[in-house]
């Protein structure tokens, strides 16, 4: 398991298969885009020596506390990871981006206990610039280079220019610790690692990937309302009335945001959608224009203010926002709000008349 690995520099910095042991484990990123990790290091060490491994500490998604979480308690495992992969691709350095808190201080008191295990590896920690698209990959780049955390739109790929204008990898924390345990042992466990936020608060948990979302939320004593959103903010929602296997795929971001009872699912989409519009850079049309616009018709929805021709432009809006951005970030909101409308008709359809099925069922 992950977060009860014995932590302790394990001196992985020469495992002379890494990239095949990674291409056997098929590993993929565990920072919400899921790419192949091995394919990732292949490029990277063919752009040639000099390069440099980022760990992406940001987790700017607002439910998430499993990055956090595993910087805080097993820092070398993730470094570890990071050191092989840096080793494996050619790269002098390592640059850990956290967000400021307790998985800072702790992966910096780790990187001052390494003790010389990384050979010629050096490992800088850096504090993370806030904000929910701070943690997009081009942006945490942009932020060590010394500008504006924002996504950036240049078309050329971080694995032929990236920081400092160098070969880079960027990964996120649990993608890194996940190659710490290969790096050491030669595989890792076939697990999820989830947040679940409830109304108590979040936790972090690791389940056998695969298992039944509603077996997982009954074990842990999770009521759920009509649905549950996978993924967080860029997630998708899905009836709670369906069984979901919670894979890689399933979770991205590896957030589990299950519904209250009573709770409507269009009045925290829109909830959602007003967090992501604000968290744009605004520095392409569709997050400047349209995801105000995606805002204010998903809140006039949830609201019931929404006639069919406003149900009609909603979904307009969202077939707009797609594949025309700077960054993924207009397309993923949109995915989020069409989900809830795939996953709620009758919702849908009930807050035209003004109701809301929700509400209705806690009164009844």
């Amino acid at each position: 398991m992950l977060t009860t690995s014995p932590d302790r520099p394990a001196g992985t910095a020469g495992v002379p298969d890494l990239i095949d042991r990674l291409r056997r484990s098929g590993l993929q990123g565990r920072g919400g885009a899921a790419r192949p990790v091995a394919a990732e290091l292949d490029r990277v060490r063919a752009a040639g020596p000099g390069g440099v491994v980022v760990v992406n500490g940001v987790e700017g998604e607002p439910l998430s506390r499993k990055d956090a979480t595993l910087l805080t308690t097993v820092p070398h495992l993730v470094l570890d990871g990071a050191v092989a992969a840096a080793t494996t691709v050619g790269a002098p350095d390592v640059v850990v981006c956290a967000a400021a808190g307790p998985g800072l201080e702790a992966v910096r008191r780790a990187a001052g206990e390494r003790g010389g295990v990384d050979g010629p590896v050096h490992v800088h920690v850096v504090a993370a610039a806030p904000g929910f698209v701070a943690g997009q990959e081009s942006a945490v780049v942009a932020h060590l280079d010394g500008f504006a955390a924002r996504p950036r739109g240049t078309g050329v790929p971080l694995w032929r220019s990236g920081l400092a204008g160098r070969p880079t990898v960027v990964k996120n924390v649990e993608t890194l610790a996940r190659t710490g345990l290969l790096a050491r042992h030669g595989h890792q466990p076939d697990t999820v690692l989830l947040t679940l936020a409830t109304a108590a608060g979040p936790r972090v948990l690791e389940v056998p990937a695969g298992s039944a979302l509603d077996v997982v939320l009954d074990r842990e004593g999770v009521a759920t309302g009509a649905g549950v959103l996978l993924g967080g903010y860029h997630g998708t929602w899905t009836p709670s009335d369906v069984t979901v296997p919670l894979t890689v795929d399933a979770v991205r971001a590896g957030v589990v945001r299950p519904l209250l009872a009573g709770e409507c699912p269009l009045a925290v989409t829109a909830v959602v959608v007003g967090h992501l519009a604000a968290a744009s850079v605004r520095q392409c049309g569709p997050c400047t224009f349209g995801l105000p616009r995606l805002h204010q018709l998903t809140l006039a929805l949830a609201a019931g203010r929404l006639d069919a021709d406003g149900v009609h432009e909603l979904r307009r809006t969202v077939g707009l926002l797609v594949d025309r951005g700077a960054c993924r970030h207009p397309d993923a909101s949109a995915r989020t709000v069409a989900s809830a409308l795939t996953a709620f008709p009758a919702e849908v359809a009930a807050h035209r008349r003004g109701a809301c099925l929700a509400a209705r069922a806690v009164a009844a």
